[in-house]
């Protein structure tokens, strides 16, 4: 993951969530006009959004930690009348798990977030700071506020409309906000997953960060459901010079790797994704079995998709940190393997070869080997209807990542079926910044998100899949 950072003081920031709401907000703008001159007090109007930019205000990075984070939720979910409770296996670095009974507990649905965001880098953020919350142009700028706070909010308000209209769902909805997610996932999923098994009885679906929808101008092209990921693993290197670390690399840029059979939900997923990209990636995700036999044609298939044949290794350039008022180099490897597969086996050799040349190692983590979650169920099927409902005409299917590793495979590892969803569209540009400055939400997607997550609990509360 990447280098921690002291984090820089937040501003002012609500601490407490008000029992009292807006039921019925603004109409959602349509033009780029209307969005773009919206005051920030006619977008706040919406209580979605107030609840959002007071969410981003809180400083979850790292060095605060989650306790702020939690307990914003935890108000929210007790002013609503459900039940709550606040889990922290160490000082300050919380988890937040909510329940609304249904009437068996058995195919009960998770809804996973994490309250923790990644480092903030406040010297590099030039139209809003971090934690400032700024709406500006019809966007909400925050450290977080995709990855994952604004889905997050929209989990909450779903399942607050169930209780306020007094549905009983047919099973369980969960809501779990966790900790530790960005850098080492010892103090969310895995640590509750060990010591509190009994708030996971009767899990039947889990719906976690993963999904992408693909925007042309504004419009959704696809719906991409996340039901595997490539293995993963990443270190960063610290020397003194820029040629140790080049060096490096340079010996580990191929790595010795089968080839293997791919997976069957990656061939359904890439057959999927093949109707959807431009020429010449097309044709080779329709046909990966002639791509792994063939070296050439696999050598140039870009490391996103060939990482599900054969292991791959990606190198930042190095670049320039000041420590202790000497300046060091560093640079970042990710290791990504096809399911299955251990990247550990690629990866411990490099980190060994790096000692043993007077590297330093600063950060690194393994995820471990890949499984996936069955496709198509009931459930995921549930989703495609209630997408399609909210955007006719655009389809949605399976989608592996990579390039990337999220806590859907602590929960696959342990046989809890886990899809990537997303309910807010966005662009590319937009997506490109969740671990970079400037991240931001487009607010009239947010809010779509906020409508069509509303009717997925409804529709699962009311026509449970299966």
């Amino acid at each position: 993951m990447t280098r921690r950072f002291a984090a820089a003081a937040a501003l002012p920031i609500l601490l407490a969530v008000g029992c009292s709401r807006r039921h019925q907000p603004p109409p959602i703008t349509k033009t780029d006009v209307e969005v773009a001159t919206r005051s920030p007090e006619a977008w706040l109007s919406d209580e979605a959004v107030r609840l959002l930019r007071d969410y981003v205000r809180i400083d979850t990075s790292l060095d605060r930690g989650e306790k702020e984070g939690t307990d914003f939720l935890r108000n929210f979910f007790e002013c609503a009348g459900i039940p709550t409770e606040v889990i922290c296996p160490r000082p300050g670095r919380c988890n937040v798990f909510a329940r609304l009974p249904g009437r068996k507990r058995e195919g009960a649905l998770l809804l996973l977030n994490h309250v923790d965001v990644a480092p903030p880098f406040p010297s590099l953020w030039k139209e809003a700071q971090p934690f400032e919350g700024r709406i500006k142009r019809g966007y909400l700028y925050g450290r977080g506020v995709y990855d994952m706070k604004s889905i997050a909010i929209a989990q909450a308000l779903a399942m607050r409309n169930l209780k306020q209209h007094g549905i009983v769902p047919a099973s369980d909805i969960l809501f779990l906000g966790e900790a530790d997610e960005e850098v080492e996932q010892k103090l969310g999923s895995r640590w509750l997953l060990e010591h509190r098994p009994e708030l996971f009885a009767g899990v039947g679906q889990v719906v976690n960060e993963g999904g992408v929808v693909e925007l042309v101008l504004r419009d959704p092209r696809y719906w991409g459901i996340e039901t595997v990921q490539a293995g993963y693993a990443t270190a960063e290197f610290e020397a003194p010079t820029t040629a140790a670390l080049t060096e490096l690399a340079d010996r580990w840029r191929k790595l010795h790797s089968p080839v293997v059979q791919p997976d069957p939900q990656v061939v359904e997923g890439f057959g999927f994704l093949a109707n959807h990209l431009v020429s010449p990636l097309t044709d080779p995700l329709r046909h990966l079995d002639r791509v792994r036999n063939d070296p050439k044609e696999l050598a140039i298939l870009p490391d996103r998709y060939a990482s599900f044949l054969e292991a791959r290794a990606f190198w930042s350039s190095p670049f320039r940190v000041q420590t202790g008022g000497q300046p060091r180099f560093h640079i970042v490897v990710v290791v990504s393997t096809p399911p299955g597969t251990p990247p550990e086996r690629f990866f411990d050799p490099i980190l060994a070869d790096s000692q043993a040349h007077g590297i330093q190692v600063v950060e690194r983590l393994s995820g471990g080997s890949t499984v996936a979650s069955p496709y198509p169920t009931p459930f995921t099927e549930m989703l495609r209807r209630v997408v399609e409902g909210h955007f006719p005409g655009v389809p949605s299917g399976p989608l592996p990542t990579s390039g990337s590793f999220s806590t859907s495979m602590i929960f696959r590892r342990q046989g809890f079926p886990t899809y990537g969803f997303t309910p807010i569209p966005m662009n590319i540009t937009d997506s490109s910044r969740r671990h970079r400055n400037d991240e931001r939400v487009y607010l009239p997607d947010y809010q779509a998100g906020v409508s069509l997550f509303r009717d997925v609990l409804e529709e699962f509360a009311l026509r449970p899949p299966g």
